[in-house]
């Protein structure tokens, strides 16, 4: 073996580890941006972001709008809108940037604070403050 295909075979090892580290640093990056972009989603229509983490779903290489070949990551999340149920949502990212928000229809809770108060006893039906029709 020759000097140069010793310090070729030296350096073979580098360039794994460093596109592992990179892959590593840019998944840390993104899921960052999925998580900040589905708490903003939540946020924007009035529903609380549960456990402050998304989870990743999906990962493959997809082309952008200009041809151009990315990495798309989905992430998962879960919100709600009543403090009861569990709603799902997820984020795409493609690279770094933002794709598309998808949530699950979500119930939304009487706005009325006086939804869930029980009338006064005054003005509970009796038989003559209730109006019949016949």
């Amino acid at each position: 073996m020759t000097d140069a295909e010793a310090d070729v075979n030296d350096w073979l090892w580098f360039f794994p580890l460093a596109g592992g580290l990179w892959y590593w640093w840019d998944t840390l990056r993104t899921k960052e941006i999925a998580r900040a972009a589905g708490r903003r989603a939540c946020e924007q229509k009035g529903l609380q972001f549960l456990d402050d983490t998304v989870v990743r779903n999906r990962l493959r290489l997809k082309r952008n709008s200009r041809g151009q070949v990315q990495i798309q990551r989905r992430y998962d999340f879960e919100f709600t809108s009543d403090g009861e149920r569990r709603y799902h949502g997820s984020v795409e990212i493609f690279g770094s940037r933002i794709g598309r928000i998808d949530m699950d229809a979500y119930r939304i809770p009487d706005s009325t604070a006086e939804a869930n108060v029980v009338a006064p006893a005054d003005e509970r039906p009796r038989p003559d403050n209730v109006t019949h029709i016949h």
